[in-house]
């Protein structure tokens, strides 16, 4: 008897309608998939995404695009260190004004496998636009070695399912080794996998070891040419100033701020952590800064801070919760 003959299913090219990629920040955030942003640490990575996931709350356009249609606003799932939450997380996205109703946090132990399906139906639960994993090693179930590509590579492959079944860009955020040989790709800790996985990879360096600015290089992009190099610099807690590379980067440190970017500063600093200061003392404060109109002025464009009036008839300011 002859051997049965067994025929592979095939579709042919032709029977494919070609879609355009979509990006939540052209070209560097694609959607339906991953972008791994890669750095040391202390460069300001986790800050960096926060005001991209501030200004999805909002409304607010990305970094550098303009544009005069609508920009969307979304909410964003992220993993963070539990300890982090209320110590670090919390005040900065008070600071940088993003409305906390649309970021939400995992709020118990997860852990990353080969099967997703929990965290898939809790995107689709929160309609979530980004997902932050900062960083992924330490969500990586105990039984991957994340050195190993059999294991972390179908948890990447996983989580690229994920992303593409919630319309939803994840974000993983890892750390280099030490070892600064090699290509820049592949100076992650763990398997090359988790940048094989992704169609964005974000490599976060410093020219200068003392300076506050960070440079991100895009290192791949599968779904369009590679975006240019940028800057941005951490001017308070969490807040970051995005700067194109076509500015005189080297100038940047020596930029005199402008009186209203000063008294901005000085209101998140006497603000920080929930406090409720007095006017008197913001005057007092600011007035070797600017005039207190420009203090008025510098409330307004934060656009987070309320005015209320105390004991005695004594107004006072405070970060809105």
């Amino acid at each position: 008897m002859p051997n049965e003959i067994k025929i592979i299913a095939t579709k042919l090219a032709s029977e494919f309608e070609p879609k355009e990629p979509e990006f939540l920040w052209f070209p560097y955030l694609p959607r339906k998939t991953l972008t791994v942003i890669q750095g040391d640490s202390g460069y300001g990575k986790s800050s960096f995404i926060l005001n991209i996931a501030a200004r999805l709350s909002n409304g607010e356009h990305m970094p550098f695009v303009q544009s005069s249609e609508p920009a969307e606003m979304g909410n964003t799932l992220y993993f963070i260190d539990e300890d982090d939450k209320e110590s670090m997380v919390v005040p900065r996205l008070i600071n940088i004004g993003a409305d906390r109703s649309k970021i939400a946090f995992i709020n118990e132990v997860y852990r990353l496998t080969s099967d997703c399906s929990a965290l898939e139906d809790t995107i689709r639960k929160l309609n979530s636009r980004l997902v932050i994993i900062d960083p992924i090693t330490q969500y990586l179930d105990s039984k991957f070695n994340m050195n190993i590509a059999q294991g972390v590579g179908s948890v990447m492959r996983e989580l690229s399912r994920v992303a593409a079944q919630t319309d939803s860009t994840i974000v993983c955020i890892v750390h280099l080794t030490k070892n600064a040989s090699g290509k820049e790709i592949d100076r992650h800790l763990g398997s090359s996998d988790i940048s094989n996985a992704a169609r964005s990879v974000l490599y976060v360096s410093r020219d200068n070891e003392d300076s506050d600015i960070s440079k991100v290089k895009q290192l791949k992009c599968s779904l369009s040419k590679r975006g240019e190099p940028f800057y941005y610099e951490i001017v308070g807690n969490g807040m970051v100033e995005f700067v194109e590379e076509t500015e005189t980067v080297d100038d940047l440190p020596h930029k005199e701020p402008t009186k209203q970017e000063k008294a901005k500063l000085k209101l998140l600093e006497l603000l920080s952590n929930g406090a409720a200061v007095s006017r008197e003392e913001i005057e007092k404060a600011t007035q070797l800064i600017c005039s207190w109109s420009t203090v008025e002025d510098a409330k307004t464009e934060l656009g987070n801070i309320e005015s209320r009036r105390g004991k005695g008839g004594i107004y006072y300011w405070q970060m809105k919760s």
